[in-house]
């Protein structure tokens, strides 16, 4: 399997700066381990079978395995993961669907365990997927495909809320609440371009959903109906893409435009206010920055709270593809370390990220790569 390993020595800077003050706190940098010395970490990059676009990426519960979807010729990549290293142990791809129907979303359920959900944004369905999680080599099944209702189009993102799966339609600018038990119960919340991801606030009950078209948040109350815009103020930046429940909200982050980003990402409370954070180290303050994640239950990252960005160059080949380690105070108010991690392989437009207990990875969307952040 072709592997390349590359180690890159962390900033060890401090102090304030104008952007830390600007977006509410102080920003700095700093290596986090062992009387300041710089932490040497390794960051590996896996060869996946090739496509175009390799796009999402979720770990099995209990098993060693991690999957992928390329969505340029719907296959789903099954990668095998030593149980104790996390280190990528064997890949295997397989078509789900027709070449066209365009795989794209991934995630696990809880509902009924075992099983993922995906969907085809080509095909306008959504599947429910045995991936066969003991055999590497074993071809994944699709148990059900439920046909996206009312004119709804193009599936992008899926998550599972109870028996309510919540999905983003790309190509109709719509949401889809839909019961799986029940595919007839489902609304479709009309948003703006383009909706993206979808996610509950684990205090006020409602979803916010990112939209990269329109720079703006869609804020939907489940129960009512209701819904409403929350524009990016321009002085934060623009084109939210990444959108996850987290510490207490629904944390997003901006990518920018196609001449920079600007390294800002917030956090949205109960009552639907965001409370917004910029990076501070240089190659912060310009990253686009396209996706986040928190770390898992037990995971040895750091003793302090703390969350994973994804920096892209998605829009912009002049950004930067960089993974980023966040560390904030025990409020998830204040902005106190950041790492930063170069993806050997630049211009890749770095797509998404999943913290695993030692280390991180990354999927890169052009270059059928999954690169791997592994701690000290």
């Amino acid at each position: 399997m072709d592997r390349r390993t590359f180690h890159r020595r962390l900033l060890a800077l401090g102090g304030l700066t104008a952007a830390g003050a600007l977006f509410g706190g102080p920003a700095s940098t700093a290596a986090g381990h062992g009387e300041g010395a710089p932490c040497r970490r390794s960051v590996v990059e896996h060869a996946l079978p090739p496509a175009a676009e390799t796009h999402e990426i979720v770990k099995l519960p209990d098993r060693p395995m991690a999957l992928v979807s390329q969505m340029s010729n719907s296959r789903l990549v099954k990668l095998a993961l030593d149980p104790d290293t996390e280190q990528v142990t064997g890949v295997e791809a397989f078509a789900l669907g027709a070449a066209d129907s365009m795989l794209h979303g991934l995630a696990v359920s809880s509902r009924i365990p075992g099983r993922i959900w995906a969907t085809h944004e080509g095909g306008n369905r959504l599947l429910l997927v045995d991936p066969v999680a003991d055999a590497l080599d074993a071809t994944p099944r699709v148990e059900r495909e439920i046909a996206v209702p009312g004119g709804g189009q193009g599936p992008h993102y899926v998550s599972e809320y109870g028996d309510m799966l919540w999905v983003t339609l790309k190509g109709s600018d719509q949401v889809l609440a839909l019961d799986h038990t029940r595919p007839e119960r489902y609304r479709l919340f009309q948003a703006e371009s383009h909706p993206i991801f979808a996610a509950q606030h684990p205090v006020s009950g409602e979803f916010y959903v990112s939209q990269d078209g329109a720079s703006s948040v869609l804020r939907i109350d489940p129960v009512s109906g209701r819904t409403a815009q929350m524009p990016i103020p321009a002085d934060r930046g623009s084109t939210p893409v990444g959108l996850i429940s987290g510490a207490g909200g629904v944390w997003v982050v901006l990518l920018g435009t196609a001449q920079a980003g600007t390294g800002a990402f917030g956090r949205i409370d109960e009552n639907g206010q965001i409370a917004w954070h910029r990076l501070g180290a240089p190659q912060g303050r310009s990253a686009g920055l396209l996706h986040l994640a928190f770390d898992p239950p037990g995971s040895a990252h750091g003793r302090e709270p703390g969350l994973w960005l994804l920096g892209s160059s998605i829009v912009s080949d002049t950004a930067q593809d960089l993974i980023i380690r966040v560390r904030f105070d025990s409020s998830w108010t204040r902005i106190i370390g950041e790492e930063y991690a170069l993806l050997p392989t630049q211009r890749c437009k770095a797509h998404r990220l999943l913290p695993l207990h030692n280390s991180v990875l990354a999927t890169e969307l052009t270059t059928a790569t999954v690169a791997q952040w592994t701690r000290c």
